[in-house]
């Protein structure tokens, strides 16, 4: 566009040099000569030209000036919406990453719930049948030795050895439940029975929750101490009432891991 006007520019101070020339040679020549270049060139038509080529250029000028703003607007739009969406998903990779960890989390305890469950299953039958005899030997070895010290001391002896081999058999049960299940008991005084359960809580399985009853005269037991407290008045009733002290203990430990579960 530059080019165009200097060009017109050029071509009308050649055509004013043409006409000083052809004005000087008509004086030194005898021959019939044009009065003046101007009648051979119209310079108005020229400047006309030129002004008219100008103003096309000046408004090619203003279109592109113009065109390039539209564009220089479009691309801050298109830059500020690509921003926004790159914001967007940096926002939900750290809720997906959030929900991630959340539920691996929660699929880890689930694991640990489910071999829990796993080793009770397979101990339940041992657990049902083996505790319950030991404890009503239990009972049984404490009525006879108080009827026997009433009675006469001489049995003393015999009952004292009948009493080491089945604290022996005691003592490897409760080992065994012990290791198994995270269970073990203690017999206190006044027939007192203690129960603690490990392997409950599953962030901290070496933690003991206990429950502590005591024998009634006759038959059934009394609650007189629990640790974390649960209600265990239903439970305590059933085994009175079946006489089934191995169900009581499930549903203790039962309602103990009830509590310590994740909501």
């Amino acid at each position: 566009s530059c080019q165009v006007c200097q060009g017109f520019s050029e071509r009308i101070k050649n055509i004013r040099l043409l006409s000083l020339f052809w004005s000087t040679t008509t004086i030194m020549s005898d021959a019939p000569t044009v009065a003046n270049a101007g009648d051979l060139i119209n310079l108005d038509t020229l400047q006309s030209e030129l002004d008219s080529a100008r103003g096309q250029v000046n408004i090619w000028a203003a279109q592109r000036e113009l065109a390039l703003k539209e564009a220089v607007a479009t691309h801050k739009t298109a830059m500020a919406a690509a921003e926004s969406t790159y914001v967007e998903l940096l926002e939900k990779g750290e809720d997906l990453a959030y929900v991630a960890e959340e539920l691996a989390r929660r699929k880890e305890w689930e694991q640990a719930e489910l071999d829990a469950l796993r080793e009770e299953t397979l101990l339940s039958c041992e657990l049902g049948v083996g505790l319950p005899r030991q404890l009503q030997t239990l009972r049984e070895r404490v009525q006879t030795e108080r009827s026997e010290l009433e009675k006469k001391v001489r049995a003393l002896q015999t009952e004292e050895l009948d009493s080491t081999q089945q604290l022996d058999a005691h003592q490897n049960a409760v080992e065994l439940y012990r290791c198994r299940l995270g269970l073990r008991f203690e017999v206190g005084s006044d027939e007192e029975l203690k129960f603690f359960f490990s392997h409950i809580d599953p962030g901290d399985r070496k933690r003991e929750f206990f429950v502590a009853v005591r024998a009634l005269d006759g038959v059934g037991f009394e609650m007189i101490d629990c640790d974390p407290e649960i209600c265990i008045t239903n439970l305590l009733e059933e085994c009175n009432t079946s006489d089934n002290l191995s169900i009581f203990v499930r549903g203790v430990r039962k309602a103990f891991r009830a509590l310590v579960a994740p909501v």
